[in-house]
């Protein structure tokens, strides 16, 4: 936009200097010194473009000065545009101590070369003597502010994680670092008076059972607390991220403080509808509504994008269904679908429970996520901003909105209209200012944002019918602010649509200036103008705004990338922790068994236990710095040993050669999380272990016979409500996979993995 822009001011200008039809030799030498001024300003507005050359940047600016005031000598007047991309250098290349003098100063030199023309010519030269640099340092600076806060939003939320992690540490220290402690301990106790004195030993192998099914509770705590989601959290994010997509999105929340359990259900039901919709339609208007109705907290979701492109799948076999299964487990009802009128809405209904379950609910998940110090907060928004990014770029688009106005006014107060008939045409052309400042900076206010479409269509409507109406009246001499009716339309209008429209409102102003009798140059000079105004208006209005959204977001975004680290923290210590607390607590229980007639071998089983403490503490360490990496050999080995401790029978087969990092970790993630919940559901007696390559990838297969005799059927019925399969869905899902499981025909349970390799890497 800011590279157009210039150009487009360039090409203004070499039209003046073609109307004086200079000799051959003075418009080659024109041209080049058009390239190299074009080239310099460059340079100015984009840094980053030649950082090499920016370092002489003063040298740089020198040589433009020379470019944009020697050839006037040759030229005259018709170079004095050059002048006014020099005035722009100034600000951009000094400091502001130094440039904003600079700025006057530049200012000053278009009154001095316009300083015998009539009163009208010589206001207008000098009101472009200021637009013209504000515009060029507008589109300059907010390109560049833009950049900074992007990297800024990258830094802000690679720190709240970085915080985050230290909070992690510190709720893992506190909660299982004591009991893993004393674990080791009471082990290595244990395995010393096993021989001398088994029943002082059973007392300690005793208080390792106590301690291990405490620290597994302790888990399941901490990860259901990180868990937890807010739906005013997410519907507020929503709102932010909405906004950066450029959907319009209006929010209700009227359903005040919902028990946790409700709370995150419906923020999930909201995330995965946003997910929905963002991939399925192409919405331009969300709203998103939460109020309690009798008992009961509703979440309404709707879009406009149902009626742009193929309907949103129903979600009987995705998302939606695994929704639908969590909703109704709460006794709730999900609907989705066309609502007749081009919009797809998405409705959820979920029973409040009773306020003592609700307490015994909230206390069950307090663990850390009550605790909210380090979690960013949202900040209010209105027209005040902590930052300067969003108050200048606001600044610098509404002085250029207010230049715009004043040299148009210029323009129509030079055919000297009668009194009675300039206050008409000020007050026709103050109106449209006002609306274009309305549609310019809609954004910025919320009273203006709940009536999208009376805004967007009625205000340009408006514009449109103070641009030709008072033609009728006032003929050929009536321009208006056709540049501004420009703007707008691209503004408001698909590009399909805006275009043309630009087109014929330009042609349509070529024709007024001919029949009021302008000179061919002038009417080409206003015509550009007009498609220059507009591209102006457009850019700086749109600049200003993902200014505003980008600087307020920042905390939004920080706040997003804690949450994912949450989740990620909350899954690695279910599936790492949960498996090895289990395997204590499983091998202890057989030592306390072996001990009375095989101490020798107890004692074996005392050091696995040990070890797998240690690995444990190891883990612990591991997920709070997020750098964990598994081996699916080394899980197998593993599981081997330990189901070979506890009497179940294993068949293993992992040779599928290397395999991505990533890729790997699950694989070895889903094994461990299969054997936890194998040896917590069933009574399995065989088990098989086997992973393959496939000519897409890799299957991994976890199956045992430990389904019949057993009243709970273990992981199928845990795939939409429970944690462990719950996250190793999530995990293989985000590698490109596909997660399966279920009881065979067989009479046999299976749980199948298959990742596309190629997918997995592209």
């Amino acid at each position: 936009m800011t590279a157009a822009a210039l150009l487009g001011f360039f090409i203004i200008d070499a039209v003046f200097i073609w109307a004086e039809n200079p000799p051959w030799w003075e418009d080659i030498a024109a041209l080049f010194c058009f390239l190299a001024i074009m080239g310099l300003q460059l340079i100015h507005s984009f840094p980053q473009l030649l950082p090499r050359l920016h370092r002489y940047r003063y040298g740089t600016w020198a040589v433009q000065a020379v470019l944009a005031y020697v050839p006037i000598i040759l030229f005259g007047s018709a170079w004095s545009g050059m002048t006014e991309f020099l005035t722009a250098s100034s600000v951009l290349v000094f400091p502001a101590v130094i440039g904003w003098p600079l700025f006057g100063a530049g200012v000053l030199t278009s009154w001095a070369l316009y300083s015998g023309r009539d009163t009208n010519t010589l206001l207008y030269n000098v009101l472009e003597g200021a637009l013209i640099p504000l515009v060029i340092i507008g589109l300059s600076r907010m390109s560049d502010m833009i950049v900074k806060l992007h990297r800024s939003r990258a830094e802000l939320s690679r720190l709240a994680v970085a915080d985050e992690r230290l909070r992690f540490a510190r709720d893992l220290h506190d909660v299982l670092g004591y009991s893993l402690s004393a674990i080791s301990l009471k082990c290595e106790l244990a395995y010393r008076l096993l021989a001398d004195a088994p029943a002082r030993a059973n007392e300690e192998l005793g208080e390792v059972l106590r301690t291990s099914r405490k620290a597994l509770a302790d888990v399941r705590s901490v990860s259901r607390g990180y868990r937890e989601m807010s739906l005013s959290g997410e519907a507020h994010a929503a709102v932010s991220m909405l906004s950066a997509a450029g959907i319009r999105t209006s929010l209700k929340f009227d359903g005040g403080e919902l028990p946790g359990v409700v709370d995150t259900l419906l923020a999930t039901v909201l995330r995965e509808g946003l997910t929905n919709m963002l991939r399925h339609s192409k919405a331009e208007q969300c709203e998103i509504r939460a109020e309690r109705r009798d008992g009961t907290a509703a979440l309404i979701l709707a879009n406009d994008g149902i009626g742009r492109t193929r309907p949103p799948k129903s979600g009987a076999d995705g998302g939606l269904a695994s929704l639908d299964s969590r909703v109704r487990e709460l006794g709730g009802a999900l609907v989705h679908g066309s609502d007749g009128q081009g919009w797809f809405r998405l409705e959820a209904v979920v029973p409040l429970p009773a306020p003592a379950e609700a307490e015994q609910g909230e206390g069950r998940a307090a663990a850390p996520e009550a605790s909210t110090a380090g979690r960013p907060s949202l900040p209010p928004r209105g027209l005040g901003h902590p930052d300067m990014v969003p108050r200048a770029a606001s600044t610098m688009t509404f002085a250029v909105l207010i230049g715009y106005f004043l040299a148009y006014s210029v323009v129509a107060m030079s055919y000297r209209p009668p009194l009675g008939r300039a206050v008409v045409e000020e007050v026709c052309m103050v109106a449209t200012l006002v609306l274009q400042l309305a549609l310019s900076f809609q954004w910025r206010f919320d009273w203006l944002a709940r009536h999208p479409w009376l805004l967007r269509y009625g205000a340009f409507a408006a514009m449109l019918l103070l641009q030709f109406v008072p033609w009728a009246f006032f003929g050929p001499s009536w321009l208006g602010l056709p540049g501004f009716v420009a703007g707008a339309a691209l503004l408001t209008l698909p590009a399909v649509a805006a275009w043309p429209l630009v087109a014929g409102l330009t042609a349509v102003c070529g024709v007024e200036l001919y029949l009021a009798g302008n000179m061919f140059w002038d009417i080409w000079y206003e015509c550009a103008y007009t498609v220059m105004c507009g591209l102006v208006v457009f850019g700086l209005s749109r600049m200003a705004q993902l200014a505003s959204e980008l600087h307020w977001s920042r905390t939004e975004i920080a706040r997003l990338a804690v949450t994912t680290e949450r989740l990620r923290f909350a899954r690695d210590l279910h599936d790492l922790l949960g498996f090895s607390l289990s395997a204590i607590t499983l091998k202890c229980e057989l030592v306390r068994r072996l001990a009375p007639t095989r101490p020798v071998q107890a004692q074996a089983e005392l050091t696995e236990v040990l070890q797998i403490a240690r690995q444990a503490l190891a883990d612990v360490r591991t997920v709070a710095d997020g750098r964990q990496r598994m081996s699916l050999t080394e899980e197998a080995a593993s599981a081997t040993a330990m189901l070979a401790g506890v009497g179940i029978r294993a068949t293993v087969d992992t040779d599928c050669g290397e395999l991505p990092g990533d890729v790997e970790t699950v694989l070895a993630t889903m094994l461990r999380e299969g054997l936890t919940n194998m040896l917590r559901h069933s009574r399995a007696a065989h088990c098989e272990i086997r992973a393959e390559r496939t000519a897409a990838g890799v299957r991994l297969t976890l199956v045992n016979d430990g389904i019949d005799g057993c009243a709970d059927t273990g992981l199928d019925s845990k795939l939409n409500g429970g944690s462990g399969i719950g996250n190793l869905t999530t995990r293989v899902n985000a590698v490109n996979g596909r997660l399966e499981a279920g009881a065979r025909p067989d009479g046999w349970f299976e749980l199948r993995a298959e990742v596309e390799l190629l997918a997995t890497a592209a």
